[in-house]
């Protein structure tokens, strides 16, 4: 924005003195009122061309600018999206193998368990 304003501020800046530039000339050269009204004319002719034409270029940037931003602003949202289906995925990977290693531990659990009152029960019958 503070890059928008400088330029807008600095157009300003020279279109104004150069219309002053121009009328103070004219005023203080020796001519006839018919050929200074022209001089006049001519000037006005040069800053209104000069002033759209450096409207337009500024026109030109700023559309090569909304381009060049627009097109990081998709990339960048790619990126972003991709990073994070990349990251759900490894999350959904490591919560599978958590999952499925505490299910192999109950289970290995459950069969410690289930074999140790086994030995209980047959040491019971020996006795």
């Amino acid at each position: 924005m503070t890059t928008n304003n400088r330029n807008k501020d600095l157009l300003i800046g020279a279109v104004v003195g150069t219309v002053l530039g121009a009328v103070t000339a004219l005023l203080f050269a020796p001519k006839s009122g018919k050929e200074l009204r022209t001089d006049i004319a001519d000037g006005v002719q040069q800053v209104s061309t000069k002033t759209q034409q450096a409207a337009e270029s500024i026109a030109d940037k700023t559309k090569q600018l909304a381009g060049t931003l627009n097109e990081k602003t998709q990339l960048a949202a790619q990126t972003v999206s991709r990073h994070t289906s990349e990251w759900s995925e490894k999350a959904k990977e490591t919560a599978l193998s958590w999952k499925n290693k505490a299910a192999l531990s109950i289970t290995e659990g459950t069969t410690e368990s289930t074999e140790n009152e086994l030995t209980t029960q047959d040491e019971s019958k020996v006795s």
